[in-house]
C-alpha cells in the first residue's frame, strides 16, 4: 500500500489509536461513519437539487454504499429500504 504519510507521522498515530480503549474504537469507528454518510448525503443533494425526495436520496445512499451487491440481493434490499422511507 502506497501512502503520503510520512513514516514518523504514521508511527505517532498508530500509537494513539493503540492507546485507546476498544471501546473508544468503536465510538470512533461510529464517528467516521456519520461523517463519512452526511458527506455523501449533501454530496447527493447537491446532485439532485433541493427538490429531490427522501426516498430519491436514500435510494442514492444505498446505491453508493451497497451498489455493488449482486442480484437480486440489491433489488431487494433497496426495496426495503425504500418501504421504510417516511413519507
Amino acid at each position: 500500500m502506497t501512502t503520503d504519510t510520512h513514516p514518523e507521522i504514521a508511527a505517532r498515530y498508530r500509537a494513539m489509536i493503540q492507546k485507546l480503549t476498544p471501546s473508544e474504537r468503536v465510538a470512533m469507528g461510529g464517528r467516521m461513519n456519520a461523517a463519512a454518510r452526511t458527506l455523501a448525503r449533501a454530496g447527493i443533494v447537491a446532485e439532485l437539487g433541493t427538490g429531490a425526495t427522501e426516498a430519491q436520496i436514500r435510494e442514492r445512499l444505498f446505491l453508493r454504499w451497497y451498489g455493488d451487491l449482486p442480484e437480486p440481493h440489491r433489488s431487494r434490499a433497496l426495496a426495503q429500504v425504500l418501504a421504510a422511507t417516511p413519507r
